[in-house]
């Protein structure tokens, strides 16, 4: 006998039953139905590409990615770990073809061979919405706005974007005293803030991979971040950064992107500044946020993006200014899920036409054809339960709303028997009028 193969899923992947399933999907079509609102259209890039696409050719590339291996093949390639960086392929491949502004929003997965964790997976579902071609304030905010709008049509609880300028962060180097050279791991540590705290983060700046950093200049970095407890974090960091260029610049878009949120009614609560935050991605160029839950702050950022104006020349001579925003939609439901705000599904289908009595088999998938090409969502019995009372007492455990009986007796009748399981009623209803019943029935429970 053949050794039997462990199911259990490898660390960082999950599966999703069929009643998670709907949820999802009801999730999906919201975030779907918000972009589509806003006027993005789709689009649909290849799981797998070039590695050197993934790394942008850059042989210090520090993302996990996952290989994909081809027999006989040299080509090197991988599965994406983003949507953005197979966006800006397509628009630097097919930029005769685009026009721009181009809004597009993409649903799809994506991979990275990160450590797994509460609410981090290395398998996920993004949720992408991105304007190329836009050099203007206005479309920063149109992202933030849609943000707004994705996580209040999903009902999400206490939630706020916390948005920041990495031209206000390339002013550190300078105020804080070291090298641009450090710059990529000093970001990278600082954007650890809300998870590890402040003593965690100074302590790793210390080290090399923190940027081996004194501590007057760990303190200088310090005195930046702690402008963010400030009674007007902005006005704050102006001050700071008053005689450095660059900065002021990341602070003038923040100002304006502001004004912007204001005229597309996002309410001053929905957002805040604040200098922390980095992004760990490189291409990030302008305004940058992260979405947290205020309940749930340990899961990290359920939506984030930003500014990346240069990603698009590293596929070509162009030069396409872009802002985007993502939805890790396996985060935000597994954040939700803790918080108890998934909302309860049953079967897809609220009808279900039994299958007892052999002599009415035909006639009961009839019946259920009819109410399918009524637009009613009915399953039919295919079970191996072969009496009534056994398929009622599957109906029930299922949850179905309406259970249609039609045996014989009901046959030779021209009726079918009507049961609402949660109302505990049934009556006889003509069998020309069945879908009008049930249509009636489901509407009334929903």
């Amino acid at each position: 006998m053949s050794k039997k193969v462990d199911p259990r899923l490898s660390s960082g992947f999950r599966d999703y039953l069929p009643e998670e399933m709907i949820a999802r999907e009801g999730m999906l079509d919201t975030i779907r139905g918000a972009f589509r609102t806003f006027g993005f259209l789709p689009l649909d890039t290849s799981m797998v590409e070039r590695e050197e696409v993934l790394t942008g050719g850059d042989p210090n590339f520090k993302k996990q990615i996952f290989n994909v291996g081809m027999k006989g093949k040299k080509e090197k390639l991988a599965l994406r770990f983003d949507l953005t960086v197979p966006l800006a392929r397509v628009v630097a491949a097919r930029r005769n073809e685009l026009y721009q502004p181009f809004k597009r929003y993409e649903i799809g997965k994506t991979w990275r061979g990160e450590r797994a964790q509460a609410g981090r997976f290395r398998e996920f579902l993004q949720c992408d919405a991105d304007i190329v071609g836009s050099e203007s304030t206005a479309s920063d905010a149109e992202i933030l706005a849609l943000v707004y709008e994705v996580m209040r049509a999903l009902e999400a609880p206490r939630f706020v974007i916390k948005v920041n300028n990495r031209k206000i962060l390339n002013g550190l180097p300078v105020f804080a005293g070291f090298p641009q050279s450090k710059m990529h791991n000093v970001l990278r540590t600082i954007d650890k803030l809300d998870k590890q705290g402040w003593v965690s983060v100074a302590k790793e700046l210390e080290r090399p991979d923190g940027g081996r950093l004194s501590k007057a200049v760990i303190m200088r970095i310090k005195k930046f971040l702690d402008s963010v407890n400030a009674r007007a974090p902005l006005a704050a960091v102006e001050e700071l950064f008053a005689d450095i260029p660059v900065a002021m610049e990341g602070v003038k878009e923040i100002e304006s992107i502001g004004k912007h949120l204001e005229a597309l009614g996002v309410p001053e609560r929905a957002w805040v500044f604040d200098p922390s935050i980095a992004r760990g991605l490189g291409y990030y160029t302008g305004m940058v946020f992260e979405t947290l839950l205020l309940d749930l702050p340990e899961f990290g950022s359920m939506c984030s993006g930003g500014r990346y104006d240069g990603l698009v020349a590293n596929f070509s001579n162009m030069s396409v200014p872009a802002v985007g925003l993502s939805v890790g939609l396996d985060r935000l439901f597994s954040a939700l899920e803790k918080l108890k705000r998934i909302p309860s599904s049953g079967t897809r289908a609220e009808t279900i036409v039994l299958n007892f009595d052999p002599e009415t088999e035909y006639e009961c998938e009839t019946l259920t054809t009819e109410l399918r090409r009524a637009g009613i969502a009915a399953d039919f019995y295919y079970g191996g339960e072969k009496t009534l009372k056994g398929q009622l007492a599957y109906a029930a455990k299922a949850d179905y709303h309406v259970v249609l009986i039609l045996g014989s007796e009901e046959w030779k009748k021209n009726m079918v028997q009507v049961k609402d399981m949660h109302r505990h009623s049934q009556e006889n209803i003509p069998l020309r009028e069945v879908s009008k019943t049930v249509e009636r029935l489901c509407a009334e429970g929903r």
